[in-house]
């Protein structure tokens, strides 16, 4: 007997949509997020964007009045925007990255899940070696804390190769983007 299928009209909690917050951290020394970007949590995550560019902005009570300005199909949605959903820090990530260590914070692993989300919400192309590389380290980031056995085991390349990729999609993202 296969599970039943719930009726069309039964509410799914899974299936909601919400406009949520995101920091980006890139300054090591500064205790609290330099950006932040809104993210309309759906089946896939999407930036704001505006003009074809992800909206950046450094005040987060700005959030509210940024999606009713640019938030379109979705200005309907619920917003939680109070406090911070997701977390990018790129220099934890980049540290890490490049000394190894115990990453209990999985401060690697999502930042590699953002940077992904937001390469692919620019749109532009992402070449399979660096790719591959992002892929492998979220997949071991998942199941493992431990970076320096990781970056032992795949040798000094790789470290040198994980750095380039995020690097390279701080980049990306950035020439896509508009800070206001």
């Amino acid at each position: 007997m296969s599970p039943e299928k719930p009726a069309p009209d039964a509410h799914d909690p899974a299936a909601e949509t919400y406009w949520r917050l995101l920091t980006v951290a890139l300054d090591p020394d500064n205790p609290t997020p330099e950006l932040y970007v809104i993210i309309h949590e759906a089946e896939k995550d999407v930036p704001l964007m505006m003009d074809g560019r992800i909206v950046f902005f450094t005040d987060p009570t700005r959030a509210p009045e940024l999606i009713q300005k640019h938030g379109e199909a979705w200005v309907t949605d619920p917003i939680d925007v109070a406090k911070p959903s997701f977390w990018c820090d790129v220099a934890q990530a980049l540290h890490f990255l490049s000394a190894g260590g115990f990453d209990d914070g999985a401060d690697v692993l999502s930042a590699v899940n953002v940077l992904l989300d937001l390469v692919r919400a620019v749109g532009v192309k992402m070449d399979d070696r660096r790719k591959k590389a992002l892929y492998a380290i979220a997949d071991d980031c998942t199941f493992s804390k431990d970076l320096t056995k990781y970056l032992e085991e795949e040798g000094d390349y790789s470290s040198r190769e994980l750095v380039d990729a995020v690097l390279w999609c701080v980049g990306a993202i950035v020439v896509k983007s508009r800070i206001l």
